[in-house]
């Protein structure tokens, strides 16, 4: 999807937050909202080619060069972790007695709902304190957009699945949907991470923490990229995305980067829709959990 208006408001919202958690020195806090304004400016009614995702990835880039701080997230993004492990039990105890096609519909609510964990997004607040209740209420909705059927019919027919991965915190409930995806399918699932810090995306680091390099192979994008950049990827990466028979793109970003492009195979799209921009486009209430098979 393209960027919109409301697009803009938000990068310059977004660099002051990232300048903030970053340093606590005021004057390049300015400096790094400034040059996210000149940046934007620069780009007039250009902003609007690509996707919201590749505004805050340059934001990010900003501010990381003007402060110095080469992760301002990484205490959040291990906390975030460490909250969500806490509460994957009570998904594991809920999954026990279900029949496996109510596990995997358990497992793809979970990891949506797990999309909540975003605290870049104009409009939206998160609070890792109301974590647990949030979950627990979120996994009773119902889903916007339910195509988890297919899900299912297409992993039942792939042998290499590619597995985008979001947020920090939230990768502990993609490594349940792994499990129980590898559990009951006869396919192969790669998991992949942002290869350097880029807001609260996860990393190598982060798919350590949570254990999903356990239940599955995890490699890197190569890059810090929003969403999927091929520019910059390694060729590693895209040697997976070519053979993948099923992609699992997580999140807002990949669904702002991937949905003007076909892909070579399908992709499912798990996200919650936690902006209006990304809701319009598809077509769902505000705060609306996704589940998108797009051919």
């Amino acid at each position: 999807m393209k960027a919109r208006p409301l697009c803009l408001p938000c990068t310059v919202r977004a660099a002051y937050d990232m300048a903030s958690r970053a340093t606590g020195d005021g004057e390049l806090q300015a400096r790094v909202i400034l040059e996210t304004v000149r940046w934007l400016a620069d780009r007039g009614a250009g902003y609007s080619e690509g996707p919201p995702s590749a505004l805050h990835t340059e934001v990010c880039r900003i501010a990381r060069r003007i402060t110095g701080n080469p992760d301002p997230f990484s205490s959040l993004k291990s906390l975030s972790n460490e909250r969500a492990l806490e509460v994957l039990p009570l998904l594991e105890g809920e999954a026990r007695g279900l029949e496996k096609p109510e596990v995997f519909r358990l497992a793809v609510r979970a990891a949506i709902c797990g999309n909540a964990l975003d605290f870049e997004v104009e409009g939206y607040r998160f609070s890792l304190e109301d974590f647990r209740p949030h979950l627990l209420g979120c996994l009773g909705q119902g889903l916007a957009v339910d195509d988890t059927g297919e899900l299912m019919s297409l992993l039942a027919g792939s042998r290499k699945v590619l597995y985008l991965l979001d947020n920090a915190g939230e990768i502990a409930f993609d490594r349940f949907l792994i499990q129980v995806a590898r559990e009951n399918y006869p396919c192969e699932v790669v998991a992949a991470v942002k290869e350097g810090p880029v807001l609260n995306d996860a990393t190598m680091e982060d798919a350590r923490q949570v254990g999903l390099d356990r239940v599955a192979p995890v490699i890197t994008t190569g890059n810090d990229c929003i969403g999927l950049h091929l520019e910059g990827s390694s060729e590693r990466f895209r040697a997976h995305l070519e053979a993948a028979d099923l992609i699992i793109a997580k999140g807002q970003g990949y669904y702002e980067s991937m949905s003007e492009r076909r892909q070579a195979a399908p992709v499912c799209y798990l996200l919650r829709a936690k902006c209006a921009p990304v809701a319009e486009d598809l077509g769902v209430p505000l705060g609306g959990n996704v589940a998108k098979v797009v051919h």
